[in-house]
């Protein structure tokens, strides 16, 4: 596959700039309060660090969270009001700002279906905003209300990293990823027939984006000949960079009133299976956001 200079360029500068999110990770989470009187100090380490390792892991010490404790913790770190896919809508439904990811807590809702958010098995690395272009969903923010009797960890793929380590190791491999019929996204909730086809890898404000997805419903999209090959080649690179062990991959089990912020366009993310067991019933919630977290000098 053949590129423009100026393209190469482009993702050449935006590549430099990466710094690998893993590197250098603070023990523990920033303690806050999801009503008042945190110092901000304490809001503006959360900012460093998701600025800094592409997510912030952070635990509310006055509250048991719920759904609205969420929301107003969102609201305090400075984000925008959460963003609901189109897709959540189909067929005449009204969501919530904030998705309840609960295998018990959905047993009777209409997301009982949905293979996230009313289930109990895993799901492979992903970004989120299914439908939405790469880039659009810029902040995942999920926090956990009772973790799992066991499993449910997340996993956390520092895609743009792997990327960047990529184009400078095996451009013709890391090109192929930015071909804007590379990845096939697809939906299949709520009667969905949509699909998202578009680059992997993308470089946007001088920054590389990514969207690096592996469930059943997303398709690396392999043309005949060398361009195949090349996007075959680098699809396998990453997977064995996206895996326990590599510094590009690391997991977070959330425990109860933990929250995780991540950036959305630096870091795919996965969940293993999970078993709740009598009254311990994994519960999270999670909202979408179209920016980052403020920067604070």
């Amino acid at each position: 596959m053949t590129v423009s200079a100026q393209t190469l360029t482009e993702l050449q500068e935006a590549a430099a700039a990466t710094v690998p999110a893993f590197a250098d990770v603070p023990p523990g989470p920033v303690e806050v309060t999801a009503t008042s009187g945190t110092d901000p100090a304490a809001w503006h380490e959360v900012s460093r660090r998701y600025h800094r390792h592409g997510f912030a892991l952070v635990e509310v010490t006055d509250v048991d969270l719920s759904a609205e404790h969420h929301l107003n913790l969102t609201r305090r770190l400075g984000l925008d009001a959460p963003f609901v896919p189109p897709l959540y809508s189909m067929g005449g439904r009204v969501p919530s700002h904030v998705s309840t990811i609960s295998a018990s807590e959905n047993a009777t809702t209409p997301d009982a279906d949905h293979p996230s958010f009313g289930s109990t098995v895993g799901q492979a690395l992903h970004t989120d905003g299914t439908l939405q272009p790469a880039g659009m969903v810029k902040a995942t923010v999920m926090s956990c209300r009772t973790p799992a009797a066991e499993g449910g960890h997340n996993g956390f793929f520092d895609a743009v990293s792997a990327f960047a380590t990529l184009l400078e190791s095996d451009p013709e491999a890391a090109i192929a990823l930015t071909s804007p019929t590379a990845l096939l996204r697809r939906a299949d909730i709520n009667g969905c027939i949509d699909e998202n086809l578009g680059p992997a890898f993308t470089v946007q404000g001088g920054r590389v984006v990514g969207r690096y997805c592996e469930t059943n419903t997303d398709s690396w999209m392999y043309p005949e000949g060398e361009a195949g090959a090349n996007l075959r080649h680098a699809v396998e690179l990453l997977r064995a960079m996206a895996r326990e062990g590599h510094p590009t991959y690391r997991t977070e089990r959330l425990k109860a009133n933990q929250v995780v912020v991540f950036d959305n366009t630096r870091l795919s993310h996965s969940r293993a299976p999970y078993r709740d067991s009598g009254r311990i019933r994994r519960c999270l919630f999670r909202t979408l956001h179209l920016e980052h977290l403020p920067e604070v000098s």
